[in-house]
């Protein structure tokens, strides 16, 4: 019989939340973490906003996070979180048990770019010694391995926005395999810097509704505009079952199926026709052992983009047919903005608290124009027993994931 996979803890930081209660708080409310930039200059780019994190994390989180770098700074602080909710370190899980497998679209790269202006304004023997171990995409990884004393399979994995998703869907079969009994998965990016604001500045994918930063990123609305960029890290504790069980931790629902798939298409636009991506969610429904008429609610990846929204659609209608006007619709990237390599892991936490509380999440300031069941007034209880969480990134990078109440 085929090892059942359960969450067992949820952290996460974010641009208006140091914690998952926090996060949970803002999108019932509607609360947006989008705002315009102020890390850098913004005066030469045509997009102005972002959902940035400038919390003292060290005075948060009781860490000593010296010379440590800003993204597995964020990857400590939610694993902390995550960690201390799942009680695995204290049930004295054996070390070499504890799997790690984190996602990041980007890694270290604002590090470079900080190295690289360096050494070009004052020398190479002004650059850090810590330059290369901070790039390195593994950093987000090692940090919590060597924080906890980790000992088990360890790896990170870069996929554009679907890093996150396929670090789940890695974790999700190291479990079943038996290679772990827990495994500290999601994702954390970084990317909020000059360098890599302009890159997506220049591909023009970003919206530059500057003076309304709260409602600028619109999901499957005929008049969005563009995604808006956001960092930040969540990170799931995926156990087995049975170990859950045996130890009587609380359990918020189960990791049920994983699918992904590629289209081979292009480096930044995807299959019009959406047919990679429905096949990413066909693998995930088959892999769950249930069907597409059993879903109840989706996060869809729905980066407000125009070609990424209106391939995600016809994607959804080749899998769902009419029936996808009957299934809730969360684009939570409308409030939280886009974490890039991150995204897939905060909207499956974001899933995994729904099914917790039997709730949807409203989407002010939808547009009706699309034919989405997407709640605009307030979040509400509804039954929801099967969810799914849809991440699709740069070069047609496909992944599916459905959770499930624990039964």
């Amino acid at each position: 019989m085929r090892k059942r996979v359960v969450v067992t803890g949820l952290g996460c930081l974010t641009a208006n939340s140091v914690s998952v209660t926090q996060f949970w708080a803002a999108l019932q409310e509607g609360r947006s973490s989008i705002a315009a930039l102020t890390r850098f200059d913004t005066t030469a780019y045509k997009s102005k906003i972002g959902a940035e994190i400038s919390h003292d994390l060290a005075a948060l989180s009781g860490l000593n996070l010296a010379n440590i770098s800003r993204n597995a700074q964020f990857a400590l602080c939610a694993a902390q979180e995550a960690l201390r909710d799942s009680g695995i370190i204290e049930a004295e899980l054996p070390a070499a048990a504890i799997g790690i497998c984190l996602g990041t679209g980007l890694g270290g790269l604002y590090f470079s770019e900080e190295a690289l202006l360096r050494l070009l304004e004052k020398g190479p023997e002004r650059v850090s010694p810590l330059t290369v171990p901070s790039v390195d995409p593994n950093v987000i990884v090692n940090q919590i391995a060597m924080r906890w004393g980790i000992s088990g399979q360890q790896f990170s994995i870069s996929s554009a926005c679907s890093s996150s998703g396929h670090a789940l869907g890695a974790a999700l079969d190291m479990i079943r395999a038996g290679r772990a009994q827990a495994v500290i998965s999601g994702g954390v990016e970084a990317t909020i810097s000059p360098a890599i604001f302009s890159g997506f500045d220049k591909l023009r994918a970003m919206s530059t509704r500057n003076d309304t930063p709260e409602i600028a990123c619109r999901p499957f609305s005929a008049d969005r505009d563009g995604f808006v960029m956001a960092e930040g890290a969540a990170i799931l504790v995926l156990e087995e079952a049975a170990s859950a069980r045996a130890r009587g931790a609380n359990i918020y629902a189960e990791l049920l199926g994983y699918g992904a798939s590629g289209g081979g298409y292009h480096a930044v636009m995807p299959q019009p026709n959406g047919l990679d991506a429905a096949q990413a969610m066909q693998l995930a429904l088959a892999d769950a052992g249930i069907c597409a008429s059993q879903i109840d609610l989706i996060n869809p990846h729905g980066t407000a983009t125009k070609l990424n929204d209106d391939a995600e659609l016809k994607a959804m209608q080749a899998v769902f047919g009419t029936r996808l006007a009957d299934i809730h619709m969360t684009p939570t990237k409308q409030l939280t903005g886009h974490l890039l390599g991150a995204a897939a892991a905060i909207e499956a936490l974001h899933v995994v608290k729904s099914l917790e509380t039997s709730s949807v999440t409203a989407i002010p300031h939808f547009d009706r124009s699309v034919d989405l069941k997407i709640a605009s007034a307030a979040s509400h209880a509804a039954p929801i027993r099967y969810a799914m969480s849809n991440s699709f990134g740069f070069g047609n990078n496909n992944v599916s994931l459905i959770f499930g109440v624990y039964e």
